[in-house]
């Protein structure tokens, strides 16, 4: 005899589709407000850099490939793809 599993949207209960909604929408706020949070940060990345320059000692951005500017623009680059994912998830 086989038995059969209860899954699937088909068989969630009113109060499991309220959680579920609940729990897409505090990921939906918590992704959004990391957007915000790495764009400040991706920010604060070349001023901090440019503190560096201005002590004339070692800590000085480097080139292209100094890691500030590769956390800056990866910072950006999440930030943008968390939004573009989760700015457009209520207009579905």
């Amino acid at each position: 005899m086989t038995q059969l599993t209860m899954t699937g949207s088909d068989w969630l209960s009113d109060r499991d589709r309220r959680q579920q909604a609940r729990a897409e929408a505090a990921r939906k706020k918590a992704a959004l407000d990391c957007a915000k949070r790495l764009h400040a940060a991706a920010d604060a990345l070349p001023t901090f850099a440019m503190a560096c320059h201005d002590c004339n000692d070692a800590s000085a951005p480097r080139a292209a490939d100094d890691g500030r500017r590769l956390l800056a623009e990866q910072c950006r680059e999440y930030a943008g793809w968390l939004e573009s994912v989760y700015a457009k998830e209520g207009q579905r």
